[in-house]
């Protein structure tokens, strides 16, 4: 169990820290929009790292995927496909997050795309009326930085430029190989299931 007297800083993950996602249900719509075959491949030719790491515009992005599948999808048909991963956001969370953010510095640290994220940002402010601007000090997004997680360069940019204790933060995350990295750097790390609850890892 988590200690939070034992921290001065929390950083959250998104995707399935804060937020519910199934990628499997993206993966499905672009094998039915595709092809089984040409959805592989967008994973093979690393196209959504290309986007989450800022590499690839989004005009770009939708041109890749028409160019591998053969097809002429528009840009509203791809997006709503790559945003069927994007599920619920669950009250107590936000209501947590709320609550910390009266006793701790929080940070958000996402590898995301511009498409996710205003999709995500937009219905934070539909259903809670605040911006992930009001609920973190500052807001770390992938593909503005032109890293990726797990790479060890981004968790130590984050460090330096909030001039982190690594000791004194806590990184919470649902993936193993990200929560390693952030290890490698010295920042404290709870790692919790994908889409579980990391409030009731606290003490």
């Amino acid at each position: 169990m988590i200690k939070l007297s034992d921290y001065d800083t929390i950083i959250f993950d998104f995707g399935g820290v804060i937020l519910d996602i199934n990628p499997d249900l993206s993966r499905h719509k672009f094998a039915v929009m595709l092809g089984v075959e040409n959805a592989r491949r967008l994973e093979g030719e690393q196209v959504p790292q290309l986007y989450e790491s800022g590499r690839m515009t989004r005009g770009e992005f939708v041109a890749k995927i028409n160019q591998i599948g053969g097809t002429n999808y528009s840009e509203e048909e791809i997006l709503n496909a790559w945003n069927a991963m994007l599920l619920a956001y669950q009250k107590p969370r936000i209501e947590w997050i709320k609550r910390l953010r009266n006793t701790h510095k929080l940070l958000m640290l996402s590898n995301t795309n511009e498409s996710h994220f205003e999709y995500f940002h937009n219905k934070l402010i539909a259903e809670y009326g605040v911006t992930f601007y009001q609920l973190f000090d500052h807001v770390y997004l992938s593909h503005e930085m032109g890293l990726l997680k797990p790479s060890l360069e981004i968790f130590q940019k984050v460090i330096d430029e909030q001039q982190l204790n690594p000791q004194r933060t806590l990184f919470i995350e649902d993936t193993q190989r990200n929560a390693d990295a952030a290890r490698q750097v010295g920042l404290q790390t709870l790692l919790i299931p994908r889409n579980g609850n990391f409030y009731e890892f606290f003490a």
